[in-house]
């Protein structure tokens, strides 16, 4: 898989003219990375990056995201949001065949539960308030003074939501997914009076970050930035407590309105007393992500035909049937 996204031979001549250890040689190695992309790490001389790029089948616009990831993290340097610092962007097709870019390797640990050694169960509710902590930090950036202000479309962002969603659906040319309409009528007929715009990530959860290796918890990185955009950061909430619920289930752990009542003191907000509209919304969006990377599985032949994924698109559907269910 490597050799087939990533040539040794063109990547060392684009290395070369940045000037980032010339002439050495280079050890490329695949990581655990988001089902749309790939990365791998790249060892050069005493220098450590991570490389990102589509994957063999991409999603549409594939180079387009890859652009916009690498300006959101060039954006967040400096900031006190944790993320990978940018090395550099590729827009030469001839260098690997698409747009990607390289970025520093951070040093952590995936937050995930069971947690390793050395933390214990008194660790666990730092490592969620950390994890609340970022997602705060991420919300309170100032996305205006920092190169972002023409990012994204915050004006009509929920209004867009149904039919944005609906069409990347129908785009896959998949199977159909049950009681769709009775989901999007919901979203259609309770979109919010009002919100106030920021950074969001839009997949933020503990898969999609690092934390220090040794305890009290802090968040080293934030990754994946595919789905960033400027918009509710309310969606962003909601969407890490319905992962949290499902992976947290053992005790110790912060409940998810603990976690809510957190993020809300660090940022001194209102919050509404019903938020169906949003969870029903994320698992939405996330039903319809989640179909799309099975669906281009079943066509990339770097990759197993990823029956799970298949299966958690139709969980998150089932999940935001639940939730109006329980109404």
């Amino acid at each position: 898989m490597s050799e087939e996204l990533v040539n040794v031979e063109r990547l060392g001549v684009w290395l070369d003219g940045l000037g980032l250890e010339v002439g050495k040689s280079i050890m490329v190695a695949p990581l655990t990375s988001g089902r749309s992309n790939a990365m791998f790490t790249i060892q050069r001389g005493g220098s450590r990056w991570v490389l990102r790029r589509p994957a063999l089948v991409a999603i549409e616009r594939a180079d387009e995201g890859m652009r916009r990831e690498f300006r959101i993290l060039d954006a967040l340097n400096g900031s006190n949001v944790p993320h990978p610092e940018t090395v550099a962007l590729c827009e030469d097709r001839e260098v690997l065949g698409c747009t990607f870019f390289l970025m520093q390797q951070v040093d952590g640990i995936n937050p995930a539960p069971p947690l390793p050694e050395p933390f214990t169960a008194d660790d666990q509710p730092s490592v969620a308030f950390a994890m609340v902590e970022a997602l705060a930090a991420l919300h309170d950036f100032d996305w205006k003074s920092n190169g972002l202000g023409d990012f994204g479309k915050p004006e009509g962002f929920h209004e867009r939501q149904v039919q944005r969603w609906t069409s990347q659906l129908a785009s896959y040319g998949g199977r159909e997914l049950p009681q769709l309409e009775r989901v999007t009528m919901f979203l259609s007929a309770n979109i919010p009076d009002s919100y106030e715009p920021s950074l969001m990530h839009g997949d933020f959860h503990m898969f999609n970050a690092l934390i220090a290796t040794e305890p009290p918890g802090r968040v080293t990185a934030i990754l994946d930035w595919e789905t960033a955009t400027i918009g509710d950061p309310l969606l962003d909430l909601i969407g890490f407590c319905e992962i949290w619920g499902k992976a947290t289930a053992a005790p110790g752990w912060p409940r998810s309105d603990e976690l809510i009542a957190r993020y809300q003191e660090r940022r001194s907000l209102e919050m509404p007393d019903d938020l169906a509209y949003y969870e029903v919304l994320y698992n939405f969006r996330m039903a319809v992500l989640l179909e799309g990377i099975y669906q281009r599985s079943l066509h990339d032949s770097t990759r197993p035909n990823l029956e799970d994924v298949g299966a958690g698109a139709m969980g998150f559907l089932t999940r935001a049937l639940e939730v109006l269910d329980n109404r």
